[in-house]
């Protein structure tokens, strides 16, 4: 997905894709964000969007102001079976099953609060092939041949924030969605693109507002 969305942007002529520039400030006139500071130089913009992931939080901390977004690392393992080994997904106890095309079984996943660690543990592995192998006892024989961990943008309920920071016009938010953010990535980016644009909002945008959520530092 991320490979057709970069391969799309980059055939757009309207779009300038920037690649490899940790971006280390905001570029501020007052209270208003004009645009954002990076080791490669400042990018201007009537409106910037933060879409940082679990790193979003720190962003925020530079304008003192507290985003409840933290890390949350997930271990997962990859199991290689036959193609036709598992034919549908397989949800129980918080944990997964997920088959591909070529019969990998992907096998997840941990909830931990280690802060940005992505290091894989022994810990881990042994609670995830038992998970395994209650969800498929077949797996008690298969190779494990793959694992490793990511961080997840975790926030309160696992609500994410979309909208306009009323504290500083011009930024607006689009993070926090915690362990569903590709399943909730179309309708929040048609959110913000309604809410941004003044278009009618396709849902309710009241719980997902910035507003009253974020605090001082």
């Amino acid at each position: 997905l991320l490979r057709a969305l970069k391969t799309k942007l980059q055939s757009m002529s309207n779009v300038c894709l920037v690649e490899h520039a940790v971006v280390t400030a905001f570029v501020r006139d007052g209270v208003r964000i004009n645009g954002v500071r990076t080791q490669q130089g400042e990018y201007l913009s009537d409106r910037v969007v933060l879409t940082a992931g679990a790193w979003s939080g720190e962003l925020l901390d530079t304008l003192g102001l507290k985003l409840p977004v933290v890390p949350v690392k997930g271990q997962m393992i990859l199991y290689k079976c036959a193609e036709d080994f598992l034919p549908a997904m397989v949800l129980a106890k918080g944990r997964y099953a997920i088959p591909r095309k070529d019969g990998h079984i992907l096998i997840g996943s941990t909830l931990e609060h280690a802060g940005f660690d992505k290091t894989p543990t022994d810990v881990a592995l042994a609670s995830l092939k038992t998970s395994a192998q209650e969800l498929l006892p077949a797996l008690a024989d298969a190779e494990v041949v793959g694992h490793w961990a990511g961080l997840r943008p975790g926030s309160p309920d696992g609500i994410p924030y979309i909208g306009e920071v009323a504290e500083h016009p011009g930024l607006w938010l689009n993070c926090g969605h915690y362990r569903n953010g590709l399943v909730l990535a179309p309708a929040s980016c048609e959110l913000l693109k309604n809410l941004l644009l003044g278009e009618t909002p396709i849902v309710d945008p009241a719980p997902y507002s910035p507003v009253g959520r974020l605090r001082a530092l």
